[in-house]
Formats: structure tokens, sequence, C-alpha cells
């Protein structure tokens, strides 16, 4: 069952509607990690196993023609975003393998799954002790006490960009890209899920 059928899509909702949402999606996302993960690829699956190309890489600024920091009214014009679908904002015209989280008129976040991984080879799936030899010096966040959020490795790059992988202690179960601030935001409050 793809992500979209499953209704878990990771954006930031622009209405008061968010918090709402996000109880649901957390509800959801407990009661079915096991579908999520199977939506997003065998937890064994590489991008190398996968025939990945230069074309499926991520990095701190984001995809080719995508730039984090882009405004939404920019990416409309140029057709690398929809504001029709499923989903609870707007969405990458030709890109179902990645999901953007915007702030206002500012994209903040993409939510990247396989094949998409980043330069040096990390994506959903991977183990978690490939994502720490990758970056040596990420930073561990823990998730909040009593949420069902998972804990994740955060990465800084130039210009307060960053790579957060979402883990279980043994996997990536989520790879996030862009900046540090709602990085962050996104562990300690959920932001970008709807």
């Amino acid at each position: 069952m793809s992500r979209r059928a499953l209704g878990l899509r990771h954006h930031l909702c622009m209405t008061g509607r968010g918090i709402a949402r996000l109880a649901a999606v957390v509800a959801v996302a407990a009661l079915g990690l096991s579908g999520c993960t199977a939506a997003t690829g065998s937890p064994s699956s590489s991008p190398s196993a996968t025939g990945a190309t230069p074309t499926n890489v991520i990095d701190f600024a984001g995809l080719p023609g995508i730039a984090i920091g882009a405004s939404l009214s920019e990416l409309t014009k140029a057709g690398a975003i929809t504001t029709t679908g499923p989903g609870c904002g707007p969405s990458f015209a030709s890109l179902p393998n990645a999901s953007p989280v915007f702030d206002a008129d500012r994209l903040v976040l993409i939510w990247a799954y396989p094949p998409l991984h980043t330069p040096e080879n990390v994506s959903v799936g991977s183990s978690i002790e490939a994502a720490r030899k990758a970056y040596p010096s990420a930073v561990e966040l823990s998730a909040p006490a009593g949420s069902h959020r998972y804990p994740g490795l955060l990465v800084t790059g130039p210009d307060d960009l960053t790579y957060l992988m979402l883990h279980d202690g043994g996997r990536v179960q989520k790879l996030v890209v862009g900046m540090q601030t709602y990085a962050r935001m996104l562990v300690d409050t959920g932001f970008g899920v709807c």
C-alpha cells in the first residue's frame, strides 16, 4: 500500500487543523509502524542494491531544482509543486519519493524516501551503525519522554542546513533534510507532520 493510500503524508499543515491531524497520524503510526516500513521499502534494501543513480541523491541544499529555502510560489510557478491531491498540504509534482514541508511560503524540510539517499549513501533502511560511521560528528537527539516519536541523529552542514535521521535504534526509519531549526522542532514538537 502506498504512503499516499495510507494518508501519512509528512507536510506542514498551514491551518489550525495540524494538531488534530498530528494526533491522528501519531496514533496510526504507532499502530502501523511495520506497514509504514513496508511502504517505504525493505529495511535491508540499500540504494546501491536498488540501482540508485546520481539523481537519487538528496544533499544539504535539497534536490536538483528544489532548494531548501525556496518559496512555495516560486516552486509552484516552476511546476515543481502541486497544491491539489491527497495530503494536507502542497506536494512535489513529480517526486513521489519526497514530501515538502513549508513554513508559510518557505520550503524548510524535505522528507526523503528510497531510492533517495544522502551523498554518503544513507537512506531509510540504512543501519544506524552505517549512519554513525558516515557522520561521526552527528548529534544524538532523544525523543520527548512519553511521545511515540523516534530519536534522531542530527548532522549539521553548511548554512545551518542539516540531515535528520530518525531511527529505531537499529535502522534509519525516516530521513529528513532541511533547516536545522525546523529539524529540531520536528523531534521536539512534531513540526512538519500532519
